[in-house]
């Protein structure tokens, strides 16, 4: 049974990082547009990337809100390196695939933490979760 276990953990650490190495190849750079896309906080540049999933949960007065919230952190001025989720990696191994990457930033309000969840769609990608907070 330990046996059992540490080979899944050996194997999961391995197509973790298969993932990390593809996605960071693949999935990285468009993450990386995206958010500087819907920086401007315009309400057409958000519902552009979000995935059906993500528009389908959200109406035009739960979107306006979500950009009034998100405005308040001001222009985007400097993103540090996107770092991938191991763990939403991990958790999509039965399911539908989630590509998670998070960041600090710097808006003209001051820091944040950006928090950016992608799903396959087409050739490319589209925003199933993305999430912004305050640094500390």
């Amino acid at each position: 049974m330990t046996l059992f276990f540490l080979a899944s953990c050996v194997g999961l650490y391995f197509y973790t990082n298969n993932q990390k190495d593809y996605y960071d190849a693949q999935a990285k750079p468009a993450a990386q547009q995206m958010i500087i896309a819907i920086s401007g906080w315009q309400k057409s540049a958000l519902t552009n990337h979000l995935s059906e999933q993500a528009l389908q949960t959200l109406n035009d007065q739960q979107l306006d809100k979500l950009l009034t919230h998100y405005r308040q952190f001001g222009q985007l001025q400097s993103l540090q390196e996107l770092q991938f989720s191991r763990l939403a990696s991990a958790l999509s191994l039965f399911g539908q695939r989630h590509i998670n990457y998070q960041a600090d930033a710097v808006f003209s309000s001051g820091s944040a933490h950006i928090n950016l969840t992608l799903i396959p769609h087409d050739s490319g990608y589209k925003i199933y979760n993305f999430t912004i907070s305050k640094s500390d």
